[in-house]
């Protein structure tokens, strides 16, 4: 929340709002777009997503590397 909150004090437009992004069908996480920035969240995990979510966790790299989130 602190995050979203600091994010949101930079008054930039919000491109897309909070919506689901997808692991084998099941929601892995929430998305928030601004323009040129992102935050997102992986459902379950902690700060350290590739000790306690590593699939969920690979997924979220992959797809930032490919831009396709």
């Amino acid at each position: 929340m602190g995050t979203e909150r600091w994010m949101e004090c930079l008054a930039r437009p919000v491109a897309n709002d909070w919506r689901a992004w997808l692991l084998n069908e099941d929601v892995a996480g929430m998305i928030k777009t601004w323009d040129h920035m992102s935050l997102i969240t992986v459902k379950g995990c902690g700060h350290t997503i590739p000790t306690y979510c590593p699939e969920a966790g690979f997924e979220f790299f992959h797809k930032w590397l490919n831009d396709s989130f």
